[in-house]
């Protein structure tokens, strides 16, 4: 009778671990489904907001201004230039930085991309660039070829440059677009590009963020940085007579003695960098490249591309 009541009491100790067991392991999986589907919502949350935020961008670029400028923390801001006017009159702004809404909030950044190379353009200012950059010589006519033989119809490579073939025996092969290029990340797969040169270094701001695959066709003088202003060919007393000059007031109109340089002092293309934050996290990243004044509406906003971020 002892010993039978020993094994019942064994069977029922066991039961009830294997009970808890079960429960613990309904418990963690409710806890973890839970948890999945509060990282869900606030990333479609945080999407919206990322979205809502490239709406409010476009609102502040949709305006009548002629002339965009960087104000002294580097933040574009947008002017009016009244005729007799020697000092461009500032738009108000929206707020750009933790903009509260619903659950959660959006923050977004404004870039010129007139203030960067226009990539398709072709011409000798991508080299002067490179050179600005401190890119060694042979290092720069490999550049420069390829990226030339990237974007032309043929599969003839120049002297120093690249075609599909040298592109399909890399481990992973792929082919030369033979077209303009699309979006600056795409010089990560032109030879001689090396991530160094693309992204910078300590020192040095990286080739990715002084050039732009958009269709601009002036540099802005109120926004480029002193390199693509060197690519253009002014010199260093022209490039400190213009840095010191906006620093003051914005140019409302290009100086005669830039004439012919292809420069300008407003733009109608920008790049929106925008995120969405979900409980003080940042949840969603974009980056459109939107370009004011199309079909005939000045004050309208068209969006030329769409590219999600990783998630950080």
């Amino acid at each position: 009778m002892t010993r039978n009541r020993g094994f019942v009491l064994i069977a029922v100790l066991l039961t009830l671990t294997l009970m808890a067991v079960i429960v613990t392991e309904l418990a963690f999986s409710a806890r973890l489904e839970a948890s999945m589907v509060r990282s869900y919502r606030d990333r479609v949350l945080a999407r919206h907001l990322a979205e809502a935020a490239v709406q409010q961008a476009m609102r502040e670029i949709a305006t009548p201004s002629q002339v965009a400028a960087l104000d002294e923390t580097g933040q574009l801001v947008f002017y009016r230039a009244l005729p007799g006017q020697t000092t461009p009159t500032p738009l108000p702004a929206l707020p750009r930085v933790r903009v509260a809404l619903g659950p959660g909030e959006f923050s977004y950044r404004l870039i010129d991309e007139s203030a960067r190379l226009a990539l398709n353009l072709g011409g000798d200012r991508l080299g002067r660039l490179l050179e600005a950059l401190g890119v060694e010589r042979a290092e720069r006519d490999i550049i420069t070829d390829s990226v030339q033989d990237w974007r032309d119809a043929d599969d003839l490579h120049r002297l120093h440059g690249a075609e599909s073939d040298f592109y399909l025996a890399l481990p992973v092969p792929y082919r030369a677009r033979n077209g303009n290029i699309q979006d600056v990340a795409e010089l990560r797969q032109i030879r001689g590009v090396t991530s160094e040169v693309y992204a910078g270094t300590r020192d040095r701001p990286g080739l990715g963020e002084l050039v732009t695959a958009a269709a601009v066709n002036t540099v802005n003088l109120n926004t480029a940085s002193p390199l693509v202003l060197k690519a253009l060919g002014l010199s260093e007393a022209e490039i400190a007579d213009v840095v010191q000059t906006r620093a003051r007031a914005p140019y409302p109109s290009v100086p005669g003695r830039f004439a012919g340089r292809g420069l300008a002092v407003g733009s109608s293309v920008f790049r929106i960098e925008a995120e969405g934050r979900v409980a003080g996290l940042v949840r969603s990243r974009v980056v459109a490249v939107v370009q004011r004044g199309r079909r005939n509406a000045p004050l309208e906003a068209t969006i030329l591309s769409w590219r999600p971020e990783p998630e950080p």
